[in-house]
């Protein structure tokens, strides 16, 4: 690792410091009309943090971190009205709010605020899965909640389920699912609610690829900062990116849900494939 990439965070919480006071000194952004708010959601282990730690580093933007008390409990974003005021306290003409749990309600969100964006992450099952297996252990995401007791039961993680695809996890589901599988089909759950809230088709939104995130991070971060409306400075370039792309086998899936999961991928590539991020991918 280089010597910069040790010293980076630590430089990046003191700029995030001392940002406030320079923002006050050049902003006449004062009203929702003089906001640009962005919205960073997807799949957890899909690289948000990574998005962050970029935007955190422009001097025109208030990032909003997941466990940022002010603007979560639990790491799910607070009521509507206090993400308007903690928008509207803040000097900075850009806001980025992660909104990781409230994915399902993204769409929502931005009818909030006028000229609003999403930036959704997404990453390859398989590397979703084993991240989430070694991190939680034992963690199934409430699909047995959701099969029993309905989509409330699970709280966050079953918000906005459509009828349609609570019939389907009905059809497919198996007491016997391993753990693996049963998060498989929750980071197929979570990547529908992309489609059902009509991301698919709304320029606001960008579908960004986690694994050409970490291969070519500049040219990958150019189209999120020229969406968020941010300048592209040397330093957000800088950022140190990880690089966790199919180390790990496979985990065990069910062929089904498996085949399933293939078939989302195919469905979230397809879009990503089509924007100009993506058009010298090799």
């Amino acid at each position: 690792m280089r010597v910069l990439d040790k010293v980076q965070p630590y430089a990046r919480k003191a700029f995030v410091k001392v940002k406030p006071g320079l923002q006050r000194l050049h902003s006449q952004a004062e009203t929702f009309a003089d906001k640009r708010v962005s919205f960073l959601t997807g799949f957890p282990r899909s690289g948000t943090n990574m998005v962050i730690d970029v935007f955190e580093w422009s001097s025109q933007t208030k990032v909003f971190r997941e466990a940022d008390p002010s603007a979560n409990d639990n790491f799910q974003l607070r009521d509507d009205t206090v993400i308007q005021d903690l928008v509207l306290e803040t000097p900075a003409q850009y806001v980025m709010v992660k909104a990781l749990l409230d994915g399902h309600r993204v769409g929502q969100l931005m009818r909030l605020f006028p000229d609003s964006c999403a930036v959704w992450m997404y990453r390859h099952y398989d590397d979703c899965v084993n991240s989430i297996l070694v991190r939680w252990p034992g963690h199934r995401n409430g699909i047995d909640e959701i099969v029993r007791e309905g989509p409330q039961a699970a709280g966050w993680r079953g918000g906005c389920m459509s009828d349609e695809t609570l019939g389907l996890l009905c059809r497919q589901y198996s007491p016997s699912w391993n753990d693996a599988t049963a998060n498989a089909w929750f980071w197929y759950l979570r990547h529908q609610l992309f489609f059902d809230q009509g991301f698919d088709t709304d320029p606001r939104a960008m579908l960004v690829r986690y694994e050409s995130l970490v291969a070519d991070p500049l040219r990958v971060i150019r189209p999120i900062a020229e969406l968020v409306g941010v300048t592209l400075t040397p330093v957000m370039a800088s950022v140190p990116h990880a690089r966790s792309v199919r180390k790990q086998a496979p985990p065990e899936i069910e062929p089904e849900v498996r085949a399933l999961c293939d078939d989302m991928l195919a469905r979230l590539d397809t879009i990503w494939e089509r924007s100009p991020a993506a058009q010298t991918d090799a």
